[in-house]
C-alpha cells in the first residue's frame, strides 16, 4: 500500500521553501509516484548519479546538461492537444538523482544536504536563464527522485533514495531465454545457472557476483533511517516528489509503521 498527501503536493515545491500553490491543479501522480501530475501531463524524467562526481562543481556541470535535456524534451509536441496545452503551461521536468543512500553513507548527511540544496539552486538559476532565452515559461517544478531500480545498475549506484538489496557483495540474478546463445558461455565460465522456477522449460536464471560501492544493504537499515533519508530529499532536493518504498522487518518493525507515518506526516508527499 502507498500513501499520498495531495495537500502537500499542491501547496509546496521543496519542503525547505515556503508554500507557493503552483501545483494547485494536480490530480494525481505517475505510477512510481515521483511526479505530481495534472491529467494528460508528462513526467519528462532525467537522471544523475551523485557518486560519479569528484566535487560539487563537477556535479553542477552534470546538472546543467541534465536540465537542458529535460527542458528540451518539453519543447517537442505530442499527438495529444490536451497534453501539449498542459506542457506549454507547466513545462514540468523531473531532474532526478540516484546513489543517494551510498553518498550519505560515504560522505555524511550534512554533505548530502549541501549538494542537494546547492544543486537545486543551480537548476533554478539555469531555468531562469534558459526559459527566457528560449522564450518559454519557467518550469512549474524541476526536480525529483525516481525509484531507478534498473537504470542505476548501469552506473553501479544505489537506486534513488534506497539502499542496495545486497550491500557490498551479492548475487544479481538475470533471466535468459533457454535458447539464448549466451547461456552455454555462462556455463563454460562456471556461472551459476538454474531453471526459472515459474517457467523452467523456457527460461534460465544466471547469478552474477557483484562487488558494489555500498557499505550497507537494505536489510541493515532501519525503517526510521529509510524514511528519514526520503524526507531529507523531499526537503532539500525534490520539488516534485520522492519515490520511496520503505521496507521493514515484519517481525521487528511491523508495529512501527503507523508511528513512522505519523512522525513524517507533512514531511513527505508520497510513500509506499
Amino acid at each position: 500500500p502507498g500513501v499520498i498527501w495531495m495537500d502537500m503536493a499542491r501547496k509546496y515545491g521543496r519542503l525547505a521553501d515556503p508554500a507557493n500553490n503552483k501545483d494547485h491543479r494536480v490530480s494525481g501522480f505517475n505510477p512510481c509516484a515521483e511526479q505530481s501530475l495534472e491529467s494528460y501531463e508528462c513526467c519528462t524524467l532525467v537522471e544523475t548519479y551523485l557518486g560519479r562526481h569528484d566535487s560539487i562543481e563537477d556535479y553542477k556541470r552534470t546538472l546543467k546538461f541534465a536540465y537542458l535535456y529535460a527542458k528540451t524534451v518539453t519543447l517537442l509536441p505530442t499527438h495529444w492537444e490536451e497534453t501539449n496545452a498542459i506542457m506549454q503551461r507547466n513545462r514540468r521536468i523531473g531532474t532526478s538523482m540516484s546513489g543517494v543512500a551510498d553518498f550519505a553513507d560515504n560522505n555524511g548527511m550534512p554533505v548530502l544536504r549541501d549538494w542537494m540544496d546547492e544543486g537545486y539552486k543551480t537548476i533554478q538559476r539555469y531555468d531562469n536563464v534558459y526559459s527566457e532565452w528560449l522564450g518559454i515559461r519557467e518550469s512549474i517544478k524541476m526536480t525529483t527522485i525516481k525509484p531507478s531500480g534498473t537504470v542505476s545498475i548501469l552506473a553501479g549506484e544505489s537506486p534513488g533514495v534506497h539502499w542496495t538489496p545486497g550491500g557490498k557483495f551479492f548475487n544479481r540474478t538475470i533471466r535468459f531465454s533457454n535458447d539464448d546463445p549466451m547461456l552455454p558461455l555462462f556455463r563454460m565460465a562456471n556461472y551459476r545457472v538454474e531453471p526459472a522456477s515459474e517457467s523452467p522449460d523456457t527460461t534460465s536464471v544466471v547469478y552474477f557476483p557483484i562487488k558494489s560501492g555500498s557499505n550497507r544493504s537494505e536489510k541493515d537499515v532501519t525503517i526510521f533511517e529509510k524514511i528519514a533519508l526520503a524526507a531529507a530529499a523531499q526537503r532539500y532536493w525534490s520539488d516534485n516528489s520522492v519515490s520511496v518504498t520503505v521496507s521493514f522487518d515484519k517481525d521487528k518493525e511491523k508495529h512501527h509503521v503507523g508511528t513512522v507515518l505519523h512522525m513524517y506526516d507533512g514531511q513527505l508527499k508520497t510513500v509506499s
